[in-house]
């Protein structure tokens, strides 16, 4: 007997291959889809989890006017650990701004992220050496190249211990390299090329609490209350910073009521950071939700249409019930042919997963790999698979063994269908309303994305080379010569250099007063045509002039400021900030430098600063259709342009860096159109089944109609008016829920689009084309079964 099953069962399949196909198909990709977004999520949520003191470590912050910061006084961790017995370790790291080159015997090499910190991080974030332990009481330099930077500076060496590294030049400063570090047991927020620890990373540099460019990470004890120990924190910071030196930061804190200091937690800072975007985590959230809903309805859309199917088997059953096949025979029958196809389909989903994995991992900028499917995520497939077995399985098993085999065998069963059939429509309606709410979120993105790149962020990145360089042109007449030598380029509009550039990178921030108020801005250190570089218009006042003698003695400031000052009339003012006095001389139009998440920040601009700002990014402006010859002409004659860096010549596009902001959006779009597409194709593939459900059980019904004259035409409307009522239905549902999900989402931007009608009429037209695509293939293949065969008894 399992042999003829087996028969009647492929029998079956060859018979309605294109359902069964449909449905193999659709569970595989649901399944597929579900496997790579748990690989996905299993490695976004994995950060720093290896590290045993994730639950107690915290990165100190500071909350100001503006928004909050990861940068803290040098002085604070040290008072922090004197103060708090409760804080078992202090640390401090920062990373440069600027790629540093390397000089080997095998070449030239870019350190893309060097990480200066304390001895102390080591014990804090687990950044161990390899081969050796570190001496936290060293009062030397300890300098660790990760594996991947060990490779490339010394391909071939077994050990890099105690090799020599040039740094900035060929014969530049010799730096000591002790080792590699070891690999973190997983994915870790502080990644690093060359990390350089110290006893004191603050040795040497200014230590006012008006200056905060470190980032301060605590170790502390278990059951600390962190609420307390952050009010702890900001008494101490409060009173450090009234008795420092500094007159702004002591009118900083005098002059603020607010909480000043947030612990954030080291296992927040990939996903939630208090200080940054949440991109990632929305993203993962989106991800999570959307591949549980795909799961669900390919595992109804399956249930539907093996069920759809089965019923047209009534007969079969009525059969094996005449010649004695009891009804545990027939259960395990349909049990086994359901699994089997589970696990066909699961077959399927794995080769998709294999092959789409790459293209995966480049739409998010992850590296996931195959392998890396845990016990828990088969688990929960194999669990899911059961539960499809039993629901596709056991439901018309069941229903089918009660069947009375003389009534099965008159045919009268398949008219019986009623309450399956509102079933599926309330299915139905809930897949397309998903389907619907995809569409017109994808719509939202998409605007937003296109209005985040063509708005006009405050100044123009095209045709602005940037120049990484390691030379310090803090005096605005030592760059003169670089600038004339470069402008005499043929092709080259102007030239100027900067100790930052809009590329998403947070500038330094100091504090200021003005007229008895402190305010914390961000500070920028400027050269002659920085603004006109890059096309930055001015609102009020002037901008640096060369001619214009003790000018860059001034600053200029940005809308943003100005309004936080209040001031109605910021040119002529006085601010004083860094140890120095500035006369405001003009107000540029804001910057969006930081994309279009957040407010702009309240920015100073100053030429000769005395906050011991870096400047050193140069960028240069390019007539159109010249950028190639600048460049080659450039790289052959840098040695004599820049003679205090001569020996690295790299370069950037601006419009390219500046890009990268918006890179996370981009990915939120191409990962909403797969999951709008598979969401209609899902759709579809319920209205499909339903209404191959639905004219199963009414063919005679359609027959007699034709018998009476009934024309194409009319069968088509009436078997089409439920279909669009389950259309209108969705879409009454849908709309509401959308424009909530995507009222929120656009509120996670400072500056948006605003919401119109168009993404929801797109998304009824969606609708209709699916109800047309599906239910008129399924009425124009009814129309051609012959009426005879369908009145048989």
């Amino acid at each position: 007997m399992p042999n003829i099953n087996w028969k009647i069962a492929f029998r079956s399949f060859f018979k309605n291959k294109v359902f069964y196909l449909l449905n193999l198909g659709g569970l595989s990709i649901g399944l597929a889809v579900f496997i790579l977004v748990s690989l996905y999520i299993n490695n976004e949520v994995s950060y720093d989890q290896w590290n045993k003191n994730i639950d107690h470590i915290f990165l100190v912050e500071r909350e100001l006017p503006n928004g909050p910061s990861p940068y803290t006084p040098g002085k604070l961790a040290a008072e922090i650990k004197r103060q708090c017995p409760e804080v078992i370790e202090t640390g401090r790291m920062n990373t440069a701004l600027f790629q540093i080159p390397f000089f080997t015997p095998s070449g030239r090499f870019l350190i893309k992220k060097w990480v200066g910190a304390d001895y102390s991080i080591s014990k804090i974030l687990g950044i161990e050496p390899q081969g050796f332990k570190l001496n936290p009481n060293s009062t030397t330099p300890t300098i660790l190249l990760s594996k991947a930077t060990a490779k490339i500076l010394f391909p071939g060496a077994a050990s890099v211990q105690n090799k020599t590294v040039n740094m900035m030049s060929r014969s530049g400063m010799p730096l000591p390299v002790a080792g590699v570090a070891a690999d973190s047991p997983g994915n870790t927020n502080f990644e690093f090329d060359c990390i350089g620890f110290s006893p004191d990373i603050t040795s040497g540099k200014e230590q006012s609490y008006a200056t905060q460019i470190y980032q301060t990470f605590l170790l502390v004890k278990p059951q600390t209350d962190i609420k307390l120990l952050s009010q702890k924190i900001d008494a101490i910071y409060r009173e450090a910073a009234l008795t420092d030196t500094s007159k702004v930061a002591k009118e900083a804190v005098s002059r603020s009521d607010k909480h000043l200091i947030y612990l954030d937690p080291l296992k927040n800072l990939h996903l939630k950071p208090h200080y940054g975007s949440h991109a990632n985590n929305f993203i993962v959230n989106v991800l999570a939700t959307l591949a549980i809903i795909i799961l669900i309805a390919t595992g109804i859309n399956f249930t539907n249409l093996y069920i759809s199917q089965a019923t047209k088997r009534a007969k079969e059953v009525g059969i094996k019930k005449v010649n004695g096949i009891v009804s545990r025979q027939i259960i395990i029958q349909f049990l086994t042919e359901i699994l089997v196809q589970c696990l066909i389909a699961l077959g399927i989903s794995i080769a998709i997963v294999y092959i789409s994995l790459p293209g995966f991992n480049q739409l998010l900028s992850v590296n996931l790999f195959v392998s890396a499917i845990t016990f828990g995520m088969v688990l929960q497939v194999i669990t899911a698979l059961l539960a499809l077995t039993i629901l596709a399985g056991l439901y018309p098993a069941l229903v089918m063994s009660r069947f009375k085999p003389a009534e099965v065998l008159r045919g009268n069963i398949l008219s019986k269908g009623g309450r399956l059939s509102i079933l599926k429509g309330a299915v139905s309606v809930i897949q397309i309303t998903f389907a619907l709410i995809f569409v017109i979120g994808l719509v939202v993105v998409n605007q937003q994305v296109k209005y985040m790149q063509n708005a006009d962020p405050g100044f123009s990145a095209k045709q602005i080379l940037y120049i990484d360089n390691l030379a310090l042109y803090n005096n605005p007449r030592s760059f003169e010569f670089v600038r004339q030598r470069i402008t005499q380029i043929p092709g080259v509009k102007s030239v100027t250099v900067a100790s930052n550039v809009p590329s998403g990178l947070m500038p330094v921030s100091h504090d200021y007063s003005l007229a008895g108020n402190a305010y914390s801005m961000s500070t920028i250190s400027v050269d002659y045509d920085y603004f006109e570089t890059l096309n930055i218009k001015t609102k009020t006042g002037h901008i640096f002039n060369n001619p214009l003698p003790g000018d860059s003695l001034n600053a200029v400031i940005n809308e943003a400021a100005a309004k936080q000052m209040n001031l109605k009339t910021p040119v002529g003012n006085t601010i004083t900030g860094c140890g120095s006095s500035y006369k405001i001389i003009g107000v540029i139009k804001d910057v969006k430098a930081n994309g279009y998440e957040e407010n702009v920040t309240p920015t100073i601009y100053l030429m000769n600063d005395h906050c011991g700002l870096s400047k050193t990014q140069i960028m240069i402006g390019v007539e159109a259709n010249k950028m190639a010859s600048i460049i080659s002409t450039l790289n052959a004659q840098w040695p004599n342009i820049n003679k205090l860096d001569g020996d690295n010549f790299n370069y950037h596009f601006l419009d390219e860096l500046y890009g990268k902001l918006f890179v996370k959006q981009q990915q939120l779009k191409t990962v909403l159109t797969f999951f709008s597409a598979l969401a209609i194709f899902i759709a579809a593939l319920g209205l499909f089944s339903l209404a191959a459900h639905t004219i199963t059980t009414r063919m005679k019904e359609l027959a007699i109609r034709k018998i009476f004259g009934a024309s194409g035409k009319d069968i088509l409307f009436i078997l089409s008016k439920p279909f669009f009522t389950i259309i209108l239905l969705s879409n009454l549902i849908a709309w509401p829920i959308a424009l909530i999900l995507t009222y929120k989402w656009l509120q996670t931007f400072s500056y948006r689009i605003n919401l119109s009608f168009m993404p929801f009429e797109l998304a009824l037209i969606a609708s209709v084309i699916i109800v047309v695509f599906t239910v008129c293939f399924q009425v124009l293949r009814a129309l051609k079964t012959n009426t005879v065969s369908q009145l048989k008894v």
